[in-house]
């Protein structure tokens, strides 16, 4: 603009005083057509600035247009339901993602991870799962796919989106029904980790990449997500890669439960491995909580002898690290249990109640 301003200024000039400053008529006569080409320019310069924005914005629009479809896309690819319900799923899920601030393809993206748990919560579930997908990359500090992806992960091992119910129970649900249960039990996870969170050096995100190595395990023996997380932050907290502190509690949950190598044998000679049926295992938190009084009282020796036999000679340093710290443990355990999201869940089920009924 300035640059403009300037070009008119002189333009004026040269008309106006061309004749005081020039006698030759030849000479006045090309310095104005000169300032009337400068002009000219001047205006044609506008004018390619103007169309440049034009074309950059309208380029702009439609690649989002094009991200927009791809993602469509590949949303009906997983939800595989009808065209028309299809569409309209995705506009539930494009205007939850806009309450929190995403584009309509990272929503739809989000949504595709979703659908592709659509055979066991229903077609109907997946814009709820998709804003609790949302929900827990924010809380967790992760952007929404790799939310989503760890989220699936966990709910794959653990089926903890559906609470105590079975799959053949939960599917006899009313939709409404269903979305309580993965909303509250979801939000009840979430409290568990984001409570480890607060009160330790691990993230959400560490705890959950530990958890996807033994969750499993730990589920058939019902072991609850608070205990898993619990274990899993100590092993961050003490140094251990997120992997290996994995691959140790699954390792740890396999050798018991299988009694590979005797390890079931040895700690049974101390504490209740089985249950009262004597064909479950307990969960490791509870095998644990009957051993310390008596860990405590031994030698390094016997501390070290017990540990290689219940973890192997690979990860038994790692056993020794939770039950060396069992003190903490217990208190990132009980941390877990501490509810934060109360009124998070209340309103949510308010929604439900007139939305669902």
């Amino acid at each position: 603009m300035r640059q403009g301003a300037s070009k008119i200024f002189f333009d004026v000039m040269i008309r106006y005083q061309t004749a005081r400053l020039v006698k030759d008529v030849k000479t006045q006569q090309l310095m104005v057509r000169a300032a009337v080409l400068d002009t000219l320019s001047g205006i044609g310069e506008s004018i390619r600035m103007v169309t440049d924005v034009v074309r950059s914005a309208s380029s702009y629009v439609a690649g989002l247009g094009v991200q927009v479809g791809m993602a469509r896309v590949e949303f009906e690819k997983f939800y595989q339901e009808s065209w028309g319900a299809a569409t309209e799923v995705e506009n539930q899920i494009i205007q939850i993602g806009s309450s929190f601030g995403f584009a309509a393809d990272e929503a739809l993206r989000a949504g595709a991870k979703m659908a592709q748990l659509s055979t066991l919560f229903g077609p109907e579930s997946v814009p709820v799962g998709t804003e609790l997908g949302m929900t827990f990359g924010l809380i967790g500090g992760m952007n929404t796919p790799e939310a989503m992806k760890k989220m699936i992960n966990l709910q794959q091992q653990t089926n903890f989106m559906m609470g105590d119910f079975t799959k053949a129970q939960f599917d006899t649900l009313r939709v409404g029904q269903k979305n309580k249960i993965m909303f509250d039990e979801t939000i009840k996870a979430m409290d568990a980790l984001n409570s480890v969170e607060n009160t330790s050096v691990a993230t959400m995100e560490q705890m959950i990449n530990v958890m996807n190595n033994f969750a499993s395990q730990a589920h058939l023996t019902g072991e609850s997500i608070e205990s898993m997380a619990a274990q899993s932050a100590l092993l961050i907290e003490a140094g251990e890669e997120q992997g290996k502190g994995g691959r140790a509690l699954r390792m740890i949950y396999a050798r018991l439960g299988g009694n590979i190598s005797g390890a079931s044998d040895a700690l049974s000679a101390h504490v209740s491995v089985m249950d009262e049926s004597g064909e479950k295992m307990r969960s490791l938190s509870d095998i644990m909580k009957d051993l310390a009084p008596q860990w405590d009282s031994w030698g390094e020796a016997q501390k070290q002898n017990l540990a290689q036999q219940i973890a192997g000679n690979r990860h038994y340093v790692r056993f020794i690290k939770l039950m060396e710290n069992h003190d903490r443990l217990l208190q990132l355990e009980q941390n877990a249990y501490k509810k934060l999201f109360p009124a998070m869940v209340e309103k949510r089920r308010k929604i439900e109640e007139t939305a669902f009924a």
